[in-house]
Formats: C-alpha cells, sequence, structure tokens
C-alpha cells in the first residue's frame, strides 16, 4: 500500500490574484521603460514605495487588540453599533460593531438570536446609531471549509476585523443622537422610508443599486444575472453616478446657475450622496473619479479622465490595500479602466451604434474572464450580448424611474401616482428577472473553468495585454486575437490536462458529499449530495440563507473543474444525504443517479427523483448488492449492499468497495450496527484501507467487531461543525484510536483531498493550514 502522506493544503500564495498582480506590475515597468522617461520612472518608483510602505501601515495599524486568552472566557462588554451595518435575517441579528472593553475598542463581527417577534420589531425600525451593554464571547471567523469557497476570515480581515463576537444576553441600550450620527439616522430614514413603497420587488432594486444595500436583492435574483454576466450591474458599476451626476448639472443650469457654482455645488453633492449610501466600493471609485475631474475643473487644471480614475486607483489602494483581494474591486476598477482605456478609441470607429456597443462589451467581457473564472468557476459569453440590453434599460428605463421613485416617496408619500410607477416597475423588473433567469439556464452559454494553475492564468492575462495594446495602436492584428483564443481555450480545458485523480470529502456540515474524479477528468462521480436540515420555527424566526447547501455543493463542484456528473449515488434517502439533489441538477448536468431499491417508496425522495427524470432527462437505477458498475476502464464500483429492498432508512445504506490510487476504500452511508453486522457475515473476507465512517461517527456504528473485521488503515468522518447530535461520538473515536487509525474529520479540518495518479498519492485537508 503506498503511503499515506500528509500536506496542508497552501491557500494563500502564488495564486491566480496575485500572478495577476505581479504581471500587471511587470508590464507597467516595462512600458515606462520604453518610454525612457526619468520622470516617469520616478514617479512610478514613488508610487510603488508609497504602495508598499501604505500595506505595511495598514497591516501594522489592523492588527487585534484582543489575544486569543482574552478570547476564551465570556464577558461583559459595551457594543458601539451603527444601525446601517447590521442585517435581520429571520431571528438572526448580525453586523459590524465596535466592541470596547478592558480599555481597548476594536471592530468586530456580532451575531445575536432575536428573542422575540417584539425584540426584532424594535432592531427593524431603529434609526440612531446604539450603544449596547452585552454579555460577549469572542470566536476566531469561520475560514473557508472547501477549496476556493468563501473564505469568511479573510472577508472580515481585509475589513479590519478579527474576532467575531457571539452576544449571549443584552444588559440595555441606549441611542446616540449627537451631531455626529446625523449622517447615520438619515441614511437609516431613508432606508426605512423606502420600506413604504407598494412594490416589495422595487425597493429591493432601489435600495440596492442607489444607497449600496447589498443583501437587499436575493441570492437567487443575484445568481441568475451573474450566470449571464450582468452581476456588475448590481454591486459594483456605480454607473448610475454619470447618470444622476448629468440629470443634476441639467437642472442646475436649467434653474440660471452658473456654470461655476453647478461645479461647486456638484462636488457637495457626491459628496453627500457618497455618505448616504455607504461609500460602496463601486460608488467610491465613481464618485472619486467626478470628483478629482470637478475639482481639476474648477481649479483650472485641465485633467483626463484615465488620470482621474489612476488617481482613484491610488487612493483607494492607500486606503486599503487589501480590497484588491476583492471580487468587487477587481471587476469594478478593471472594467472602468478597460472603458477609459477603449472609449476614446472607440469614438474612431467606422460602424453603427448597436455593432460599436456589442465590441465593448465583447472587449470587457474579454477583461473580465480570467477575474470571473477566478472567483466564480464559470464564465458566461452570452453578456456580449445581454449586456447592451441590460444597460439600455437600466440606464435609460429604470435608474430614471427609480430615483422619480425616491423622490415621489420623499415628498409626496399619499399620492395614486405612486403606485402606478411601482406596478410599472415591479412589471419590468419581473420580465428583466424571467429573461435573466432563462438565459442563465441555457447550458451551452456558459463555461465552466474551475480555477486552473497560475500558470493558466497568466497565458491569458498576457494575451490580453497584447490585444489592448492592438486596440490602443488601432491595429487589428488576426494574430492577437488567434494568441488569445488559444489562451482562453487552454485556460478553459485546463482540467482535463490534468493527469492526477483526486476523492474528496466535502464538507457539508452535518452530512455526506463525497466526490471522485479520476485522471484528466473522464468521470465524475458523487457519492451522497448533503443537505440542510430544517427544524421547526415560527415565521418570524424562518431564516432565509444566502447561498443554500446545493448552491454550495455546485459552486464547490465547479470550482474543481466539474462540468457534469457522469454517476450520482445516493446511499439512502435521508435529508442530509440527498437533500441538495433537486439544486445539484439545476446547476450541473447529471447523466446518472444510482440509489438502493425500495428507496423510491419514500414520497419525498420520489418526487424529486421524477422531477429530475422528467425535467433534466436523468437516468434513474435502483440497485441492489453484489452488483459491479464499470465507472471506467480500470475503474469498478462494487455494490456490497442492501441486500434486499428496504424503505431508503440507515440499514439500507448503499454499500459501495471500490479500488482508487492502489487503496481499498470502503463507503458505508449511514449504516449501523446490524447492517455491519450482516456486512461481515456476507463478505467474510472484507477489508479496506480507507473507511468512511458511517453515520458521521454515530455511536450506533462502526462496532468494534466491524472495525476489527475491516482493519482499516485511515479512517473518513464526514460530520457538522457543533452538531446538535454530538457526533462524532466519543466512544467511537476511543475505539479508532486504540487501533491506531488515524481519522480525517471534516469539522475540524475541513474538506479532506487525496490525490492520486504517476504512482504517487498525497492527502490534504483544507483547515489545518488555517491553524
Amino acid at each position: 500500500m503506498p503511503a499515506l502522506l500528509v500536506f496542508p493544503v497552501t491557500i494563500i500564495g502564488f495564486d491566480g490574484t496575485n500572478v495577476f498582480a505581479w504581471v500587471l506590475l511587470i508590464a507597467i515597468f516595462a512600458r515606462l521603460y520604453l518610454m525612457q522617461s526619468k520622470a516617469l520612472n520616478v514617479i512610478a518608483a514613488a508610487v510603488v514605495v508609497a504602495s508598499l510602505t501604505s500595506l505595511l501601515v495598514h497591516q501594522w495599524s489592523s492588527a487585534s487588540e484582543f489575544t486569543a486568552q482574552e478570547a476564551e472566557s465570556v464577558r461583559t462588554a459595551a457594543l458601539q453599533l451603527d444601525p446601517n451595518d447590521l442585517r435581520i435575517n429571520g431571528d438572526l441579528l448580525t453586523g459590524e460593531a465596535l466592541l470596547l472593553w478592558g480599555g481597548k475598542e476594536e471592530k468586530v463581527y456580532f451575531y445575536y438570536t432575536i428573542a422575540t417577534e417584539e425584540e426584532k420589531f424594535t432592531w427593524e425600525q431603529m434609526r440612531f446609531p446604539q450603544r449596547f451593554v452585552a454579555a460577549v464571547r469572542l470566536e476566531a471567523p469561520e475560514a473557508e471549509r472547501n477549496l476556493h469557497q468563501f473564505d469568511f476570515e479573510e472577508y472580515l480581515n481585509a475589513k479590519g476585523i478579527h474576532w467575531a463576537a457571539a452576544i449571549e444576553a443584552m444588559e440595555f441600550r441606549s441611542e446616540d443622537r449627537s451631531v455626529w450620527s446625523l449622517p447615520s439616522g438619515i441614511r437609516r430614514s431613508i432606508i426605512l422610508m423606502l420600506e413604504k413603497l407598494p412594490a416589495v420587488q422595487t425597493t429591493d432594486y432601489i435600495q440596492t443599486m442607489l444607497f449600496n444595500q447589498s443583501h437587499a436583492i436575493s441570492g437567487d435574483t443575484l445568481d441568475a444575472y451573474r450566470g449571464i454576466g450582468l452581476l456588475h450591474l448590481f454591486s459594483i458599476s456605480g454607473m448610475h453616478i454619470q447618470l444622476l451626476l448629468a440629470q443634476v448639472r441639467y437642472i442646475l443650469l436649467r434653474m440660471k446657475v452658473s456654470h461655476e457654482t453647478t461645479d461647486k455645488l456638484l462636488v457637495v453633492f457626491l459628496l453627500a450622496y457618497g455618505v448616504l449610501t455607504g461609500w460602496g466600493i463601486g460608488v467610491f471609485r465613481a464618485i472619486c473619479t467626478h470628483l478629482i475631474l470637478l475639482i481639476g475643473k474648477i481649479t483650472g487644471h485641465q485633467i483626463e479622465a484615465k488620470d482621474a480614475f489612476a488617481l482613484t486607483v491610488v487612493v483607494a489602494v492607500f486606503y486599503n490595500p487589501l480590497l484588491i483581494y476583492s471580487a468587487s474591486f477587481q471587476l469594478s476598477y478593471l472594467l472602468a479602466g478597460v472603458l477609459y482605456f477603449v472609449a476614446p478609441i472607440s469614438a474612431e470607429w467606422e460602424m453603427n451604434g448597436l455593432l460599436k456597443d456589442i465590441c465593448l462589451t465583447a472587449l470587457m467581457t474579454m477583461a473580465s474572464f480570467p477575474v470571473v473564472a477566478y472567483h466564480f468557476f464559470e464564465v458566461s459569453w452570452l453578456g456580449i450580448f445581454v449586456n447592451v440590453i441590460f444597460s439600455f434599460f437600466f440606464s435609460w428605463l429604470l435608474f430614471p424611474l427609480f430615483w422619480l421613485l425616491f423622490f415621489t416617496v420623499l415628498f409626496f408619500p399619499g399620492t395614486p401616482l405612486l403606485g402606478s410607477l411601482c406596478a410599472v416597475s415591479d412589471k419590468l423588473l419581473t420580465l428583466l428577472e424571467h429573461f435573466a433567469g432563462a438565459a442563465a439556464d441555457l447550458n451551452f452559454a456558459s463555461l465552466v473553468t474551475g480555477r486552473p494553475p497560475a500558470f493558466y492564468f497568466v497565458l491569458v492575462w498576457i494575451a490580453l495585454l497584447l490585444l489592448l495594446l492592438s486596440v490602443e495602436k488601432r491595429q487589428r492584428d488576426i494574430r492577437v486575437l488567434c494568441v488569445l483564443m488559444a489562451a482562453v481555450g487552454l485556460f478553459s480545458f485546463a482540467h482535463q490536462l490534468t493527469p492526477s485523480g483526486k476523492v474528496i470529502m466535502l464538507d457539508v456540515g452535518q452530512g455526506d458529499a463525497i466526490l471522485i474524479i479520476t485522471p484528466f477528468h473522464r468521470r465524475a462521480v458523487l457519492i451522497d449530495t448533503g443537505g440542510m436540515l430544517t427544524f421547526e420555527k415560527e415565521a418570524w424566526q424562518v431564516r432565509e440563507t444566502a447561498t443554500t447547501a446545493g448552491e454550495q455543493l455546485v459552486s464547490t463542484l465547479k470550482a474543481e473543474g466539474v462540468r457534469k456528473l457522469d454517476m450520482v449515488f445516493l446511499t439512502h434517502a435521508d435529508q442530509d444525504h440527498v437533500g441538495s439533489l433537486r439544486e445539484l441538477a439545476e446547476g450541473l448536468p447529471i447523466a446518472a443517479v444510482y440509489f438502493p431499491k425500495g428507496a423510491e417508496e419514500s414520497a419525498a425522495f420520489a418526487a424529486v427523483l421524477l422531477e429530475l427524470q422528467s425535467r433534466h432527462q436523468v437516468g434513474l437505477f435502483p440497485v441492489l448488492g453484489k452488483v459491479d458498475l464499470k465507472i471506467a476502464a480500470d475503474f469498478v464500483f462494487h455494490i456490497l449492499a442492501p441486500l434486499a429492498p428496504g424503505e431508503g432508512g440507515n440499514e439500507d445504506s448503499l454499500i459501495i468497495q471500490t479500488s482508487i490510487g492502489g487503496l481499498d476504500w470502503l463507503f458505508t452511508g449511514d449504516l449501523g450496527e446490524e447492517g455491519e453486522a450482516l456486512l461481515v457475515r456476507t463478505y467474510p473476507d472484507l477489508k479496506a484501507d480507507i473507511l468512511k465512517i458511517g453515520h458521521h461517527g454515530s455511536a450506533t456504528s462502526s462496532s468494534e467487531g466491524f472495525l476489527d473485521h475491516v482493519q482499516p488503515k485511515l479512517a473518513l468522518i464526514s460530520v457538522g461543525k457543533q452538531n446538535r447530535y454530538g457526533h462524532p461520538d466519543a466512544e467511537i473515536l476511543e475505539r479508532l484510536e486504540l487501533r491506531n487509525i488515524p481519522v480525517f474529520r471534516t469539522d475540524r479540518q475541513g474538506a479532506v483531498h487525496f490525490r492520486y495518479g504517476s504512482g504517487e498519492t498525497e492527502w490534504r485537508t483544507i483547515l489545518e493550514n488555517k491553524k
């Protein structure tokens, strides 16, 4: 048997984002050197030194005030909260607050379970900053638990937050109505005022697009827009500011205000609007760029738009260098930079307006390709065409309508006109959402890329730089397009060029999901899908999840470059093993689903199977034990159990034995001691190097007789962090320890990766590198 080696996964380091930064820096210096301008080189060197200094200062100033020892116990502390920084989701209150304790103060991310519906209403109507005293327990933020997925720890660290504060009890609250709290109170009052609009859908869009309330629009809607390449319209563009600025300028000039006074008033207006919107990334970019242009105009200095944008980038990076790692920053500034760069040149293109718009959006889609692929693992080419349509709708119809609704509800809240305008807005938004959803469902329009190695990112960035240089020189060089297409092609199929295979025990919380990818991505097989266990709550307590368990599973699979699942094996019909099946089928094509015969008698499970068969044309295959299923030429699943049709319960679990990477694997679903005894009697020679422990390490599974019979060299336990069942059971862990069987468990180590191929094997865990 090959040696079992454990290597921590390196999450940070030489990844695609850092590669982009280095390639861009080298390209800039090369261009400056070729221009042979000493003044430019001195300026560039000064900017680089200032940037590095800013990064060092930021790292030093954002270090945590609290030690790990101070965070271990519950303590009474004071917190200051801006109502615009909180979110209420069912009975969960979360947000950012300033924590004061022991003479120290530090920004934290807090969460609190609301006790009553009346208390929830009080929080919802809160208008002014609050100061409250509470029993607080500090915790380290959750790091990513599956490779390339959302890392809450890095997200908070980029905002200078190092701790999550669990509020266990509140003692008292008081409001801050000082003059310093006035901007916050005004912004909150505007958000609450918008809640009075007689159209929930329109309200969500206005709050998101005009006032930077990023959580207002539902996650499903944003996924549909992202699926067709339009996410930047909602969270990162800031494009409405230019339209708003033009309208305000027009109104002031029509009121006979002089041009000089108008420019000064616009400066004040932009600053006020930035404060009211909370200075979101796209909003800050647009406002800062326009401020620089206006100040240059007022002072008599002619500043080009490209120079104003470059200064805005410098200001943003100096303010917080870690912002550059966020997808919103990268897309917002990249697309804006390309637009500032290309717009003057496109004015010379001899073509009609529509064709010019399509060419511009095509260029911007190509420029955003590596960033979108890096963060979302798939790219849609529909954005080249639909961007023109949606830009027209939002620029000329929806944005003016949104502002009209805002001023109507502000000055004429009782007018019948308000209802009519909301009805028109809702119909337009519904039409766009239906179109976006239908377009996002077109599988041929999107390309799953995963996240390839850094080498492929370098190829694409070099090709894109060559393309932009060609555009700048007004050249039509077909060779540049060929190089770009070749780079994108290699990038898109990088995973198919990988000679190694993988077995991944995904972290799906309290559930099971194991992904097997054969070398060169010839086959992708999934054993169980995980699923969110739900518990009965009152209506006001129900929480809406931004990303469901099924959507997280699909994202994790796409990050691995999986474009379709050849086979899905469902060990039994419990929710924590099959609950994400429906969303999985909506997110990825599935060729065949195998499940233990008799499980289809469960009404809920049967309904999902029927939907898969009728809507997604998935092949359904009930199976029993003592059957061999060929996965690939040299890869076979030996189905050992169940031996007779059951009802899809734990003892009816599908038991799979196979050989991967020179190791014998045994997957046991939620099999209990009774089923284990039957398995031992039926297969007296059954052995396994790798054992997936049954039922998440429950005391009802993994009997001593079964472990002694199978004699595993390593055990895998898929289990949720701090789950309510107490899995894995201490007795089971003791049994494994007494037999010197190492254990990988998802609650402590996150996803577990086994890589094989070329005669070598290695094990990797996600969270180990974070500790």
